[in-house]
């Protein structure tokens, strides 16, 4: 029986960091200006009033390429990909979904009205983000390990 395996080419990896790294750096762009800096625009509404749309559409922009670049990156084959890259890649996606959970578990406790929405949008990223972060430090403990032998 063929096992099958919904992993990208490796090629997606260096496609997925080409569009990760800007996309995190325009996110924390926002995050610390809350994107004022930047308008695309105003366009009218149907009742004649301006829709300062620019904001919602950098939003949206940069969710879509960070929730892109953090699949391409974290869903792409590794050059050699062999059974011990595989239980890697399910020990840092364990991890990174109990941790995950975890700080949710928290949030859920503490944080309450716009602060807790405020928190549930930058959830989004952290268990990919935990994922991506362990399956690397994890696979470069490996390969140090193998190199020293």
């Amino acid at each position: 029986m063929k096992n099958r395996s919904f992993l990208l080419p490796h090629v997606f990896g260096k496609i997925g960091w080409a569009i990760l790294v800007p996309f995190i750096l325009l996110g924390l762009f926002i995050m610390v200006t809350g994107g004022e800096d930047i308008n695309f625009g105003r366009f009218f509404s149907a009742t004649g009033n301006y829709l300062d749309t620019g904001s919602r559409i950098l939003n949206n922009i940069t969710i879509i390429g960070l929730l892109v670049g953090f699949i391409f990156t974290s869903c792409s084959r590794e050059k050699c990909e062999d059974e011990m890259i595989s239980a890697l890649r399910l020990d840092s996606l364990l991890l990174a979904l109990y941790i995950s959970s975890a700080v949710l578990i928290v949030a859920v406790l503490f944080l309450y009205g716009n602060n807790f929405y405020e928190f549930l949008i930058y959830h989004m990223f952290i268990l990919p983000l935990i994922f991506l972060v362990t399956f690397r430090i994890k696979l470069w403990l490996l390969n140090r390990e193998q190199y020293e032998e």
